[in-house]
């Protein structure tokens, strides 16, 4: 068992025989190649359907067959059948509709291709409805037991299948050029399992080695074009290459442009056109990449600024400018971040809009948002992956609906993360990174090992690429021992001075040599023992009242002054909605109680004010995120507007003392004025490598300032406080 796991020459693969309905499909097909009947593909527009086309056109074709094939277009068409490409089709002359990764459940366009005389085989692995529809054959591994070796086949392993299947049949006289013939399919097939997350067991598992085996010896045209690209040898591809390299290049022309282009990448043998259609999918890539950020930010941004964010157990997130097609990729980075499913609706008043969610193990998102069933209009998917559609006015209801139905449906496999194992900071070496990936290909099913390392000092931490979505962080322990872990979408996440880590370990090949990769799966603050629950604590410093989950704050602050006697009391307030009476930090004065009435831009400014102050007691006022803003460009037209009124003063805006009184002023760190100061300089030239990188500067601070106001919003009071530097 374990040596077919690591081996897969020592797994015996599965024939395709075990699908219900393959020789009646092969049988179909067979007759169609000697009677020259043309055959028409029908795909889908992600890259499970893009492969699964490829691999059904190379390979019939190489069987003998007449074959074309159709990508419905995504902004026109959405997923599935549709009968206007029907009707097309058999005006040109096809006889068999052939369906890949699509057509489970599309009843009423089959009905009407037998209607018109195509004979329909259905290839999908998408759920199956309450009935088969009316097709000469539907091969889907959701008609096999749920632990069969096929079942977990993504709709290009099921097309794998198929053809195999052809081939066999068809192989008298030509067993190993056949067998040659089907074996160069593989590397799509990789594609295909990793792109669509497959679930790596049984023959799924099996085929994923032998296609990345393929990938890395032997890669088609098209694909090698596309590593060029990226900068990548082929020779050390593996799982992440497609997911990280390959996939998102790929999906970028299904969700911009036409997915045809790519089954012409990954069909044709001609390198000169190889390249060029590799240069067409970069910049559409690039595109993609630019449009998915803003999506991001925006998104962040929203999570980040709700308070309900920490406690709801899916987040749904709404904008009326959001690109539809980006929608699922961006609610997966939240899900990634907050361990919880993630909805992103892309809606305008009184219009239909378009959605996405994605979810975590044990909880079926696909099940949650059909049972909205009256607020939706349209939905499919699985349960990890869902679209659908709804209107403007029942989005609010929605978000509700899916609230209480995750809470009640949780599945007993949501937990917490927990580490395969934890390590001394000083035992995580190349050389176990180089045992772990023996383990590979990773994946669902086979996740990378999860390791931890408790109480480790955060040294530094450093943006990471041109867009500064990621960081570095440098991580010690006691004995000085550091490591380099990466921390990927972490922009503006904030760190403790003491943490434990969850990680993973990585072989890989960088600039031709062999390194060891450590990326972050969660940080925690450093374990301490529970905060009692009373809402007055001590610390080494303070007495700290917490009246942050207060609904009545001003009659609890009269308590607590009747209760102490205490009279002498400063109030910390920046930001748009600043009481007249309430301070900045500069006007602040010592005071035995201090009052923190809005989340502080960091913990520097923190630590400020209580050195200026000097309180014996601190109290921690009921907040809003509202009262202060952390929009870039809310931000940038405040940092303006201040600029405009010192230079009428004759105040000079690279005075510190200057830049000190803006910051106060709108709650912001003064890093964050003088990167707003940098970037209105810059605006002359928005395509300007300087305006570029002065704009992710002053991104980055602000989303590291939207991160700690909503750290100190709702982390323990005792936490808060401790992470504040010890010489303040």
């Amino acid at each position: 068992m374990a040596r077919a796991f690591l081996d897969p020459n020592s797994y015996t693969p599965t024939s395709p025989d075990a699908f219900p309905d393959m020789r009646v499909a092969v049988d179909r097909l067979c007759l169609a190649i000697d009677q020259r009947e043309p055959i028409q593909v029908w795909g889908d527009f992600d890259v499970d359907g893009q492969t699964s086309t490829s691999l059904l056109v190379l390979g019939l074709r190489a069987a003998g067959a007449v074959v074309a094939y159709t990508i419905p277009n995504r902004a026109e068409h959405s997923h599935g059948l549709n009968k206007q490409g029907i009707a097309q089709a058999r005006e040109q002359g096809a006889r068999v509709l052939l369906t890949c990764d699509c057509g489970v459940t599309d009843y009423a366009e089959i009905a009407f291709a037998r209607e018109i005389g195509l004979d329909v085989i259905i290839t999908d692995h998408h759920d199956l409805g309450d009935t088969l529809p009316d097709a000469v054959a539907v091969i889907n591994p959701k008609r096999l037991l749920p632990d069969h070796a096929l079942a977990h086949l993504p709709g290009v392993g099921v097309a794998f299948m198929l053809v195999k299947a052809v081939a066999e049949r068809r192989s008298e006289g030509a067993g190993e050029q056949r067998s040659g013939e089907v074996e160069a399919l593989l590397d799509l097939v990789a594609l295909g399992i990793v792109a669509d997350v497959a679930y790596q067991a049984g023959d799924t598992r099996y085929l994923l080695q032998r296609g990345l085996a393929r990938l890395r010896s032997s890669p088609r045209p098209g694909i090698r074009a596309l590593l060029k690209m990226a900068n990548i040898d082929p020779a050390y591809a593996d799982s992440d290459t497609i997911g990280y390299h390959i996939g998102p290049r790929l999906n970028a022309v299904g969700r911009l442009d036409d997915a045809a282009v790519s089954v012409e990448l990954l069909t044709t043998k001609d390198e000169a056109r190889a390249k060029e259609l590799a240069a067409k999918i970069e910049t559409l890539n690039q595109d993609r990449r630019l449009m998915q950020r803003r999506i991001e930010e925006e998104a962040f941004r929203q999570a980040v600024q709700d308070p309900a964010t920490e406690n709801s157990p899916v987040i749904v997130l709404t904008s009326t400018t959001w690109h539809p097609s980006l929608l699922g990729v961006v609610a997966s980075a939240l899900t990634n971040r907050y361990d919880k499913p993630a909805v992103l609706i892309s809606v305008k008043p009184g219009e239909v809009g378009r959605a996405s969610g994605r979810s975590v193990r044990g909880i079926d998102i696909h099940a949650a948002i059909t049972a909205q069933g009256a607020l939706i209009e349209t939905s499919g998917g699985h349960p990890n992956a869902a679209g659908f559609a709804i209107r403007y006015e029942n989005v609010a209801a929605f978000r509700e609906g899916l609230r209480k139905y995750v809470t009640d449906h949780a599945g007993a496999e949501v937990v917490s993360v927990q580490p395969e194992a934890t390590l001394d900071w000083r035992d995580v070496t190349v050389r176990l990174a180089e045992d772990l990936d023996r383990l590979a290909p990773f994946g669902a099913g086979n996740p990378r090992p999860i390791l931890k390392s408790a109480n480790l000092k955060v040294v530094r931490a450093e943006p990471l690429g041109h867009e500064t979505k990621h960081q570095a962080v440098f991580l010690q322990d006691e004995s000085g021992n550091m490591q380099r872990v990466l921390w990927w979408r972490s922009s503006g996440q904030w760190l403790p001075d003491q943490c434990d880590l969850l990680f993973t370990m990585q072989h890989e090949m960088y600039k031709g040599k062999w390194r060891m990769q450590l990326q972050v799966v969660r940080i925690t603050n450093a374990s301490v023992d529970t905060e009692p629950a009373a809402s007055e604590l001590t610390s080494d410093r303070y007495k700290i009242v917490d009246l942050r989950a207060s609904e009545d704050s001003a009659t609890a602050l009269v308590q607590l002054r009747e209760n102490t006697g205490v009279t002498a009391t400063q109030t910390w307030a920046e930001g748009l909605a600043k009481p007249a009476d309430d301070r900045t930090r500069l006007q602040l004065e010592p005071a035995s109680v201090l009052l923190i009435a809005t989340p502080p831009p960091g913990p520097d400014e923190l630590a400020e004010v209580l050195q200026r102050v000097a309180p014996q007691t601190v109290v921690l006022l009921a907040a809003s995120l509202d009262d202060v803003s952390d929009r870039p460009e809310v931000v940038l037209g405040l940092i303006a507007a201040m600029l405009k009124k010192s230079e009428s003063n004759g105040d000079s805006s690279d005075d510190p003392v200057v830049q000190n009184r803006m910051a106060a002023r709108i709650g912001q760190r003064v890093a964050t004025i003088r990167a707003g100061i940098t970037l209105l300089r810059q605006q002359g030239d928005p395509a300007g490598r300087l305006h570029i990188a002065a704009r992710a500067s002053f991104d980055f601070l602000l989303q590291e300032t939207a991160a700690y106001r909503y750290y100190f919003a709702t982390a323990s009071a005792r936490s808060v406080l401790a992470d504040v530097k010890r010489d303040a």
